[in-house]
């Protein structure tokens, strides 16, 4: 999540080769979906001049063009703005889309960000942490009903969650009394107990996190949380690895600059991360834009030639760890933020303007188009922060409010009910 505003914070067929295709990607039926739009091949050559000012508050859809264009290059653009859903690629709407209806505004969000969604199956319920991370709140699948949430102590500042065997785990960066870290919560009685506060030492935090089923937990940890903690002597950057059963601590990956989002593909052979670069020191590469969002009122640099990527780590058999690492994709706009997998193999990436849907081999599928997602209009905040699945329905948590996905052809990976 862009830690101090723009939620930095994170898709997708099945994994590439081995893998097969799960029955729930059944075909669409033969009648087109209206709320779908296919990216046309004739945008691949734009009349010139043409220009994207920026990367960060317009939209591949909103690239100006001269006054002279042929007229079907405005029309396309206004269809690809207000649809729900854009496919580039043909299995987007045979295998992820079908016959799903629009995408629906359910709640309400304040400024800042929205993280840490996770589908209770059993109690019926979505937990998240809203108003820019200060407040936990549930959400009824069924009624839609917002509620208030409340921990037996204070979690501040957590972006991350994730069950494994049935036990929820959180994941914070702490504030200027309480440092950051690793914690177990018990749903019922609201009881939170801290697993991990340092590494030796040294402050840490979780900006995203996801169980194995070999008993550990993989978690990205972020420069960027300094500015809301205010404390520098802290562990580096990097992805993370806690068994549970030593405590060890391991440092899976130190190189990545920002990294964010992770999580397991369906069989746990590969682990996914997206990176998203500096965004706390003014980059020293080309084109970097600068955000002023969220309640903290902290400036977000952005560089349109960063890292903004999604790795995927082959894991050892073995030893469940990374023995490689690949590139799958780069964000069309902003930055990466949450993401999940559906059973079937597809990775879901949170993004600005919407959630993208990519293969494990790197095809973008498709994007679940959410042009809006912006509290008050502002431009610069319509970023999606994090996202779940409840059943076949996908949930996303933007700076602009809770939005529902419903009646997709695929489901989420059921590891994380």
């Amino acid at each position: 999540m862009f830690s101090t505003t723009l939620a930095l914070c994170t898709c997708v067929l099945v994994a590439v080769g081995a893998q097969i295709r799960a029955p729930e990607a059944t075909a669409a039926k033969s009648k087109p979906n209206p709320n779908l739009v296919a990216y046309p091949s004739f945008l691949n050559v734009l009349p010139e001049p043409f220009d994207r000012p920026t990367f960060l508050t317009n939209l591949f859809y909103q690239t100006t063009l001269p006054s002279d264009a042929p007229p079907q290059f405005a029309e396309i653009y206004a269809k690809l703005h207000n649809a729900s859903y854009i496919s580039f690629d043909p299995r987007f709407a045979t295998e992820v889309v079908g016959s799903a209806g629009p995408i629906e505004k359910v709640a309400p969000a304040e400024d800042g960000s929205q993280e840490m969604p996770m589908y209770l199956k059993d109690e019926g319920v979505i937990l998240w942490n809203g108003n820019d991370l200060a407040q936990f709140r549930t959400i009824d699948v069924k009624t839609f009903e917002v509620k208030n949430y409340t921990t037996s102590v204070p979690v501040p500042n957590a972006p991350a969650g994730t069950i494994h065997n049935g036990q929820i785990f959180l994941g914070n960066f702490g504030d200027e009394t309480v440092h950051g870290g690793i914690w177990k919560l018990d749903f019922k009685s609201g009881n939170a107990t801290m697993i991990l506060n340092n590494q030796l030492g040294l402050s840490i935090g979780a900006d995203d996190m996801t169980a194995d089923n070999r008993g550990g937990i993989f978690f990205t940890d972020t420069s960027s949380r300094v500015a809301r903690t205010n404390r520098t002597m802290q562990s580096p950057a990097s992805l993370y690895y806690l068994r549970l059963s030593t405590m060890a601590l391991i440092a899976v990956d130190p190189t990545l600059v920002g990294p964010n989002g992770v999580v397991l593909s369906p069989d746990g052979k590969e682990l996914y991360v997206n990176d998203d670069g500096d965004t706390s020191d003014p980059p020293n590469n080309i084109n970097a834009q600068v955000l002023t969002a969220g309640k903290l009122g902290s400036q977000v640099f952005v560089n349109s030639a960063g890292p903004r990527t999604i790795y995927a780590y082959t894991l050892s058999p073995t030893t469940g760890l990374p023995t490689a690492r690949r590139t799958v994709a780069v964000a069309e706009a902003g930055i990466l933020d949450g993401m999940k997998v559906s059973s079937s193999g597809l990775i879901f990436a949170a993004v600005y303007g919407g959630v993208d849907v990519y293969d494990p081999d790197g095809t973008r599928l498709g994007r679940i188009n959410i042009p809006d997602a912006s509290p008050n209009g502002k431009p610069e905040e319509k970023h999606v922060v994090n996202i779940v699945f409840e059943e076949n329905n996908l949930w996303c948590f933007a700076y602009g409010g809770v939005y529902r996905v419903p009646g997709l052809l695929v489901r989420g990976d059921p590891r994380l009910n």
